[in-house]
């Protein structure tokens, strides 16, 4: 059957037919870039539902349950878009924004409300498929509420994308009651997979997904069909796939209300409440990240492809023109893990949007995540050019925060966790730089570290000392999947040490019990790679947090402590630790 789905596309491509949105790319490349798309609310009149097109349920459970919801789940929008596209209906259980507020109820509640929630919502929309995403810090509320779904409705395909899908796929079907699992970027392949289970064609050779294959004796199998290719950079791709399908989950309601980045700082430890009256909405400018071969090693970058790829600058403002006028969002905050990499093309991004505040009013504001060597190589590179360097235009063009993921300040852990290319000397220069043009610099640091020490922690202070930064957070390292930490967890044997408190090696089910534990950005579990106690570690991290008054000092992320912890080590001295 496979063979048959293969020739069908072929001859779409030959004739110009593209019923479906995978039908659209070849190899990652668009072919058809002319033919319509998602993009704002009038570009959805272009669209209508088919007779026999699914009925698919997008849920989305609750993540970072001590804050206010304030992040669209936007992997979720995007192959809503490309499903709606494609003729089927979209319904959404958004669990995350209808929580509205910070949870402060005990686990067994929240699970009693998720349940009622999907309960009736199957009920009331009995899908013909539902489709779940998230990151591996949600695998708990995602391990449940599936449960729940298959009870109800066994014959009902689950699939699964996202982040918690990418990282392990095959671990995931084996644990977790779905299907499906997609994997790095999920349009194109949604788009041929929900084709597949509409026309009943069988899995086999779907390339981006893993799935479970059933027998005539009762036997399961799982297959995983490997990768995709990437979808293609700016005009060769990217610029050709929709913008997320917003008005389909609360935008409106829920999370423009909730500012993120620059509106938010300094409450985003505490609760993430607004400080303000004013709109913000989140979108990508890029997928990937330029060091994802070899990526830090305790980042999982290359979730979306390997491959760093950008979307044109204009098609970048076009978005953010369409969120400041149908939303009244005047501030945009990019969720790329590395959007400021290209100076030639941040300097585009910032001429495009200079001219449309000049020619149409356009004022908006915007933050992203920058890198301080990539920084403060153009600092360096415009000084000799006689120019404006990247942050000095993008400030003019409404940017308002540069995130600096700096890790540490000590050249001995830079090159232990390979920060390629970061230095004190570029970190200096960068975080300086950053301060003089937008007031601050937002910094986050990660404390136990192979080869961290007493000294490597005060280099991180002292660095910090110097240049007058006050840090957004300091994080307790954590293995994640599909990252170099992960490995070496492994190797270590600190993942059974998480969840047993000895060292030793780490089977599923020791490794479930590791990700049930997880919680929200790691509270519950600590994989510290240096040679100190844990404790030791623990009470280094909150000294930097008070010695330099960072945002954390009121919740840590990473223990769950709350302030009564931080008083009571302010005024700690390296004597006293």
């Amino acid at each position: 059957m496979n063979e048959f789905t293969i020739d069908i596309s072929t001859t779409f491509q030959r004739k110009g037919e593209c019923n479906y949105f995978f039908q659209r790319f070849k190899d990652g490349v668009i072919q058809f870039p002319d033919m319509p798309r998602i993009t704002d609310k009038d570009s959805l009149s272009q669209f209508s539902v088919r007779d026999e097109g699914l009925n698919i349920l997008f849920i989305n459970v609750p993540i970072r349950e001590w804050s206010y919801p304030n992040i669209m789940p936007l992997g979720q929008g995007y192959v809503g878009a490309v499903a709606y596209m494609d003729g089927h209906r979209i319904n959404v259980l958004d669990l995350n924004a209808e929580r509205k507020e910070p949870l402060k109820i005990s686990d067994s509640e929240i699970n009693s409300w998720i349940d009622s929630r999907i309960t009736a919502k199957l009920n009331e929309v009995k899908p013909d498929v539902i489709a779940f995403g998230g990151i591996v810090t949600q695998y708990s509320r995602i391990k449940h509420a599936t449960k729940l779904c298959k009870e109800l409705l066994p014959d009902v395909p689950i699939i699964l994308g996202g982040g918690i899908a990418s990282s392990m796929p095959v671990f995931m079907l084996q644990r977790l009651e779905i299907d499906y699992s997609v994997q790095e970027e999920g349009e194109v392949t949604i788009s041929e997979l929900l084709f597949r289970i509409e026309k009943k064609i069988d899995m086999k050779g779907l390339k981006g997904v893993a799935y479970k294959e059933y027998h005539r004796n009762g036997s399961c199998e799982i297959v995983d069909n490997g990768l995709r290719p990437s979808i293609g950079k700016r005009e060769t791709g990217l610029d050709s796939v929709p913008w997320p399908l917003r008005s389909a989950w609360p935008v409106e309601s829920i999370y423009k209300h909730n500012p993120v980045g620059h509106l938010n700082w300094q409450s985003k430890w505490k609760d993430g409440a607004a400080v303000s009256d004013a709109y913000s909405v989140s979108m990508l400018a890029s997928r990937g990240c330029p060091y994802a071969a070899r990526a830090c090693d305790y980042c999982y970058a290359s979730y979306l492809g390997e491959a760093y790829r950008l979307r044109s600058p204009k098609e970048v403002a076009d978005e953010m023109e369409s969120i400041y006028n149908e939303y009244g969002a005047t501030y945009i905050h990019f969720l790329d893990d590395l959007l400021m990499t290209d100076f030639r093309w941040s300097l585009a991004l910032s001429e495009e949007l200079i001219n449309r505040k000049e020619k149409n009013g356009l004022d908006v504001q915007w933050g992203g995540t920058c890198r301080t060597n990539i920084v403060a190589s153009d600092i360096l590179r415009a000084r000799k050019e006689g120019r404006p360097h990247m942050l000095e235009r993008a400030y003019e063009a409404g940017m308002r925060q540069a995130g600096y993921g700096v890790e540490t300040g000590s050249p001995t852990i830079l090159k232990s966790i390979d920060k390629s290319g970061q230095t004190p000397e570029k970190i200096i220069l960068a975080v300086e730089e950053t301060q003089r043009i937008f007031g601050y610099a937002d910094c986050s640091f990660i404390i136990g570290s192979p080869g961290e020490t007493r000294k490597t922690v005060e280099e991180t202070v002292d660095l910090c000392r110097q240049v007058g930064l006050k840090p957004e957070v300091f994080f307790f390292t954590t293995a994640y999947p599909a990252t170099a930490f992960w490995d070496l967890a492994l190797e270590k044997g600190l993942i059974r040490k998480a969840v047993t408190g000895e060292k030793g090696p780490a089977d599923d089910d020791i490794i479930e019990q590791y990700l049930l534990k997880l919680g929200e950005q790691g509270e519950e579990v600590r994989t510290n790679f240096s040679d100190l106690e844990d404790e030791e570690v623990v009470e280094l991290s909150w000294w930097a947090v008070n010695e330099l008054g960072a945002q954390n000092t009121v919740r840590h992320p990473h223990t769950g402590d709350v302030e009564e912890r931080s008083k009571a080590v302010v005024g700690a001295s390296r004597a006293d630790l």
